[in-house]
């Protein structure tokens, strides 16, 4: 090591594990501890996003090189420069068990000709043991007894373009090992009997030291690294996949209409969201004007459940923002209420948020849309439509000299509810297990767009099993005839169920040293999609004081029936049911 200078800096996420899981109603298996089945766990993630603490992280210079530090890129934000130094962390996989391999996530941008300076490493103290990889996409292991490698720069590889951002996965496995670059599958190897990669996976949990930066032997280049995960086992897809390069400063709004508030009248408009039966249409957006009149905002197309262009379209009202609408034999301004001061409208409805509802009861809708200014004013406005509905309407949003910031995760097709109307068990979690279930929803089919629960998780509980269960049945209630369930899947990242159940498709990145009091008071997001015989589950978890969590997903593959059937249940815990819908412009990544 070349005269270092030091400098502590960073903080480290290391995950620790403690679940249970149940076989028989009520028989509660040994701690987590005590489990090894392979699945994927999170166990170090280094963002770089604030500031950094010094307590864990230290970070050091090559001779005259410079300590890395954090620097804001036009394209990532804020990430971590390396320009002759490196950084060193306690290795997350210490002491970890770990059964099929471990891996590595992050995104990386690198200088020209830079092929061998070291991306990230596993190292003891002595260097006699190591795993290193680096832009070439040269992957060395060396050991006390013997070694391993591929993409040497002697033979020089175009795997990481410079001057560009490229995502990277690989998991070094027990047989084997892959790279993805991009999400594409880059280098693969299964083992041929020249090198046993067990060494690989059994060693890289006694190594003290994770680095960025440093162990190749030529580490003095420049190269950018942000979004670094490390991993227990092998990823899965959704951790090969590329995510976007604007991950965290993504914004996922929707815009409808012009930015500059030129839209002119029936020229853009939101997609058809449908509703069958006595359910509700929900839409949440920003709203933007030129000011020029007061109908230059936002207006609510409903129809008889088609879209504009389709055959037998047909609308039954049109509604200005104003209050201000025409329709059909079933709609009449008469039925409007509203508090708009309209001396003050126009410059109340710029940057408005507006909360819509559409809500249908037989042949009456009743549309609710509060309005809430930039500075905090808030107006309720109020139409009733009584006329003949067919069995499902549909509804859309559009705009004139305005345009609209949707938020998808606000739009919904289905039941809504306020709280403290649909509680699963008692307020007080008091419910034993296997209790108390909520109402069965069917799905007939593939889903049409992601199917959803919200609700707030309360539990006093010390386990982190004391929360939420989701079980996904053939279709039919639990102590109906025939009833046979496909899988149950609890809130802390575990499961079980028929034959086709996997737990290796689970994937969650907890810190389970504070679990229990995050899941209190917790908002919890379900998202649930069929295709075929696959069910995909990810649950978003935003913690009672705004902080969210990371996604924990799994898939099912094996379903038979044409009809599935979902509900939740709990121990020890209370679900405040809000909305069991459709969230037609939802995706994982909102």
């Amino acid at each position: 090591m070349k005269s270092p200078k030091w400098l502590s800096i960073l903080t480290v996420t290391l995950l620790t594990f403690s679940m249970w899981s149940c076989q028989d109603w009520g028989q509660m298996d040994p701690p987590a501890g005590n489990q090894i089945y392979p699945r994927l766990e999170l166990k170090g993630e280094y963002k770089f996003e604030d500031e950094l603490s010094p307590e864990e992280f230290t970070l050091s210079a090559y001779g005259e090189g410079n300590i890395p530090e954090i620097v804001s890129d036009s394209e990532k934000g804020n990430v971590l420069q390396l320009n002759g130094g490196f950084a060193r962390v306690s290795n997350p996989l210490l002491n970890v068990k770990i059964q099929t391999g471990a891996s590595v996530t992050f995104w990386v941008k690198t200088t020209a000709n830079n092929l061998s300076a070291t991306i990230f490493s596993f190292m003891d103290e002595e260097e006699q043991t190591k795993l290193f990889f680096t832009p070439n996409a040269w992957l060395k292991y060396q050991g006390a007894g013997a070694s391993f490698e591929v993409n040497n720069p002697s033979q020089p590889t175009d795997a990481l373009t410079a001057d560009e951002w490229h995502y990277v996965a690989l998991s070094v496995k027990t047989d084997g090992f892959f790279i993805y670059i991009d999400g594409e599958k880059a280098y693969e190897q299964t083992a041929d009997g020249s090198f046993d990669f067990n060494e690989i996976v059994n060693n890289i949990t006694t190594l003290p030291y994770f680095y960025l930066g440093y162990g190749s032997g030529s580490d003095a280049q420049q190269m950018w690294v942000d979004d670094v995960r490390v991993y227990r086992n092998v990823v899965t897809d959704k951790e090969t996949a590329l995510p976007s390069l604007d991950e965290v400063e993504e914004d996922n709004s929707i815009i409808i209409g012009s930015e500059d508030c030129t839209t002119p009248w029936w020229s853009a408009f939101s997609d058809l969201v449908t509703a069958t039966g006595d359910k509700t249409i929900h839409f949440g957006f920003y709203n933007y004007t030129n000011g020029n009149a007061n109908w230059n905002n936002w207006l609510l197309v409903v129809t008889n459940g088609k879209d504009r262009g389709e055959a037998g379209y047909a609308e039954h009202f049109v509604l200005r923002s104003d209050a201000w609408g025409w329709g059909d034999a079933g709609f009449s301004v008469e039925n409007m209420t509203h508090d708009f001061n309209f001396d003050t409208f126009t410059s109340d409805m710029n940057g408005a948020y507006v909360d819509l509802t559409i809500k249908r009861s037989g042949s009456t809708l009743n549309v609710t849309a509060i309005v809430t200014t930039e500075d905090k004013k808030t107006y309720t406005y109020k139409v009733t439509y009584d006329g003949d509905l067919g069995e499902s309407i549909g509804a859309f949003l559009t705009c004139e000299g305005a345009y609209l910031k949707i938020d998808p995760e606000t739009v919904y097709s289905g039941d809504a509810y306020d709280a403290g109307t649909y509680l699963v068990g008692p307020a007080d979690c008091t419910a034993p297990w296997w209790t108390y279930r909520s109402e069965l929803s069917v799905i007939s089919g593939n889903t049409p767009a992601p199917f959803v629960y919200t609700f707030i998780n309360n539990t006093n509980a010390t386990a982190n099993w004391n929360n939420w269960l989701l079980v996904m049945t053939n279709g039919k209630m639990f102590g109906e005839d025939d009833y046979a369930e496909y899988f149950v899947l609890r809130a802390d990242a575990w499961g079980w169920g028929d034959g086709n159940y996997n737990g290796e498709a689970i994937s969650s990145g907890y810190d389970w040293d504070n679990y229990v009091k995050q899941m209190q008071g917790a908002h919890c997001k379900v998202i649930l999609t069929r295709s075929g015989n696959r069910l995909n589950m990810t649950a978003k978890v935003t913690t009672a004081d705004g902080t969210k969590l990371p996604d924990y997903t799994f898939y099912y593959e094996g379903i038979s029936t044409p009809e599935i059937g979902l509900f939740l249940t709990v121990e020890l815990a209370s679900l405040d049911v809000r909305t069991v819908a459709y969230y037609p412009y939802l995706t994982t990544s909102n």
